[in-house]
């Protein structure tokens, strides 16, 4: 008996202009958004798919076109956010790289001040990715890995001749990075107390502290 062949997806058609895949495109991007305002406020195991979907404006049957379960969502959202963090950071190391004696301060700045800013977004990437699976534990874990692997190209191109005196680098990045987000999730939790400037101040101590024990080995 012959294998029946699979029928080919249905484009369907285009409404007011605008075609079917651009109308999924919309109320995939609705729905993200939703979901990262619902759980930046709510928490994620408050957040329903009812709740996201009401946020969107959407019926729930559109939210499975989108994502497969609630726990897909929350992955995406963390993607989407620390995406634009790194987008917002990579934009001031690119506007200060002729003043390397400013640029860790306007990458703490951005940093900082992104956090500040997006509360919700804040509470969702230090907070709400923790403990939910093996799955997201691993997806957080690939992101911190990135964040240190980014901080230590960017300190070897500050200080190429720099010697880690048989410290392994990735294990110096990753010890920096681990302080900046405890220091950023106790400003978080404490409803953002402390001034901007401060919390720049106190990492930006750190940073160099490491960086000058380094330089005198």
């Amino acid at each position: 008996m012959s294998t029946p062949t699979p029928p080919k997806p249905r484009r369907g058609r285009a409404y007011r202009g605008v075609s079917i895949e651009a109308r999924r495109a919309e109320r995939h991007q609705k729905l993200l958004d939703a979901g990262i305002q619902v759980i930046g406020s709510q928490g994620y195991h408050a957040t329903t798919v009812k709740a996201v979907c009401a946020e969107a404006g959407l019926t729930e049957r559109y939210f499975y076109e989108s994502f497969s379960n609630s726990e897909a969502l929350l992955c995406e959202a963390y993607a989407h956010i620390i995406a634009q963090l790194r987008e917002r950071i990579g934009t001031s190391l690119s506007a200060h790289q002729a003043q390397p004696d400013t640029l860790i301060e306007a990458a703490l700045n951005s940093y900082f001040t992104y956090l500040r800013d997006h509360p919700g977004h804040a509470r969702l990437m230090m907070v709400e990715v923790l403990g939910v699976s093996p799955t997201v534990d691993q997806h957080y874990r690939r992101v911190m890995e990135d964040f240190a692997e980014f901080l230590a190209a960017t300190r070897r191109g500050l200080y190429p001749a720099q010697d880690t005196h048989g410290v392994d680098e990735m294990m110096i990045a990753t010890g920096l990075i681990g302080a900046l987000v405890n220091m950023a999730m106790r400003w978080m939790l404490s409803g953002f107390r402390e001034s901007p400037e401060s919390v720049v101040a106190a990492a930006r101590t750190v940073l160099l502290a490491v960086n000058r024990h380094l330089l005198e080995g």
